[in-house]
């Protein structure tokens, strides 16, 4: 009797922890990571900033699926448009800012043609110092929200840099 019980314990304890290995393997498949670097200056004098992000959503890319972006960044600064990859091939849209918005803006994705089959994408917000500040530290964030079978992942990720890096460009 008791060899009955070790022998049940024993393989739920298996099962276990394989579910606990393979939950910990699929989460890293889903990743967001954001990158700033600075262009230089416009025709109006005005630094340019671009906000790079690549994202995995793993085996979410072989589901329905759709893809919502969000970008927020620090006073001053004003985004000029998005640019997603779509078959290897950046794809540049004008981000439009809500008035009552001054430091966040969204933007949609066409899941079907940015996302590759591995379930990877990338693109890159670019935003103009319209106004500036006093501030010698600004930082910029994308949130990705995937909605796959009826369940919505958030993805976020954000990034910082100076002035000096600003004004040094």
């Amino acid at each position: 009797m008791e060899l009955i019980i070790i022998s049940v314990v024993l393989v739920i304890c298996i099962f276990v922890a394989i579910l606990v290995i393979v939950s910990k393997l699929s989460k890293e498949d889903i990743k967001l990571q954001v990158a700033a670097t600075c262009e230089g200056k416009n025709e109006l004098e005005q630094a340019i900033i671009k906000i790079y992000f690549t994202f995995s959503i793993g085996k979410l890319a072989s589901y329905k699926k759709e893809i919502i972006g969000s970008v927020d960044w620090s006073e001053g600064w004003m985004p000029v448009s998005y640019n997603l990859k779509e078959h290897g091939v950046y794809k540049e849209e004008r981000l439009f800012v809500l008035k009552d918005e001054d430091t966040y803006a969204t933007f949609e994705f066409d899941a079907t043609n940015t996302v590759d089959a591995q379930g990877q994408g990338e693109g890159y917000v670019v935003l103009v110092l319209e106004n500036a500040t006093q501030d010698t530290s600004f930082r910029a964030g994308i949130v990705l929200a995937v909605t796959a079978n009826m369940v919505t992942y958030q993805l976020s990720d954000s990034t910082s840099w100076n002035n000096e890096f600003v004004v040094n460009h």
